[in-house]
């Protein structure tokens, strides 16, 4: 199969994902807000009730989680052997549809896949699942993100640093509103930041 047909293909099976996660998502919210109750009150009690509210939320399971990763696996498998302008078109595409708000959920299931002694290719697709998502949540999480998957692939006998520079290479180059720095740069420099040096070298010794 070539890569223009496996591009268009992954396409569709997005598209296909689009309303069960949004039924999905829409339903945990509503689990959420029942058992949340009103928004009014102090901060400590509501504080106290978010337990119950997110179990009520996670009592609906995992919903179409499974099947969003494994088009990950093929997306973030195609974003590693293509060249930086298609990868611009694969995170346009998967910005477009609901199965973004589960990348950074499917970066962490790298991260554990890793730690457990997973296939040195979790590493390759978790990185190019935070270039595809692009912080365009929160950098501040996709940076905790990424800390974890560099602290698995460490535990897993693997130096991601080859692998952080060729998909900075596959990165936007232009920073958005959310992020403080673009990706492609804040992959390159990760190693040297202050967050590496502060959170994440102090857990490599």
């Amino acid at each position: 199969m070539t890569d223009a047909p496996s591009f268009k293909t992954l396409g569709e099976k997005l598209e296909r994902l689009d309303a069960p996660i949004r039924m999905w998502r829409e339903s945990r919210d509503r689990a959420f807000a029942a058992a949340f109750g009103p928004k009014q009150g102090k901060l400590s009690n509501l504080m106290a009730r978010l337990p119950q509210a997110a179990n009520a939320a996670g009592a609906l399971g995992p919903g179409p989680r499974d099947e969003a990763f494994a088009v990950f696996d093929e997306i973030c498998d195609l974003y590693a052997r293509s060249d930086a302008p298609r990868c611009a078109i694969i995170r346009g595409v998967v910005h477009e549809r609901e199965a973004r708000v589960l990348l950074e959920e499917y970066v962490g299931y790298a991260s554990r896949l890793l730690k457990q002694g997973g296939r040195p290719e979790w590493l390759e697709r978790g990185i190019a699942a935070i270039s595809i998502d692009d912080q365009r949540r929160d950098y501040r999480d996709w940076l905790m993100s990424l800390g974890d998957l560099y602290v698995s692939a460490h535990a897993a006998h693997l130096d991601p640093s080859p692998v952080l520079k060729r998909m900075a290479v596959r990165s936007n180059p232009e920073r958005h509103r959310a992020a403080p720095t673009a990706t492609r740069d804040a992959l390159n420099n990760f190693e040297d930041s202050a967050y590496f040096a502060t959170s994440i070298s102090p857990q490599l010794r």
